[in-house]
């Protein structure tokens, strides 16, 4: 997500908020540390809550063009995981084995 390409919109789900503008994660006020990728990743996944989107899609974007591997892509969605998940909770990202990810809750768009 290019500065450019930041909405002036802000989403949110569970008890989460993307903030684009500012590239915050926050979970009920208090900031979550991600990295740059992940966050990209997050907001792409957000902005189409309940669809797979490809692997391929999401490389292509969240790395604008570089020529990185699945791996990478992996990492970041472990990432994610780990910043978003509770244990024995709500997992808010799955796999669509051979797919892509998706977003499995509600998002709401403000």
């Amino acid at each position: 997500m290019t500065r450019d390409d930041r909405a002036s919109y802000m989403l949110s789900f569970a008890e989460f908020d993307i903030e684009p503008r500012l590239r915050r994660l926050s979970r009920g006020g208090a900031v979550v540390r991600i990295g740059a990728r992940a966050f990209d990743i997050l907001w792409l996944l957000a902005e189409a809550p309940g669809q797979v989107l490809e692997h391929r899609y999401l490389l292509e974007r969240a790395w604008a063009g570089r020529v990185v591997g699945e791996a990478n892509l992996r990492v970041q969605i472990a990432a994610l995981r780990r910043a978003l998940d509770v244990e024995g909770g709500e997992r808010y990202i799955i796999n669509v084995p051979g797919r892509g990810y998706l977003l499995t809750a509600p998002v709401v768009r403000r």
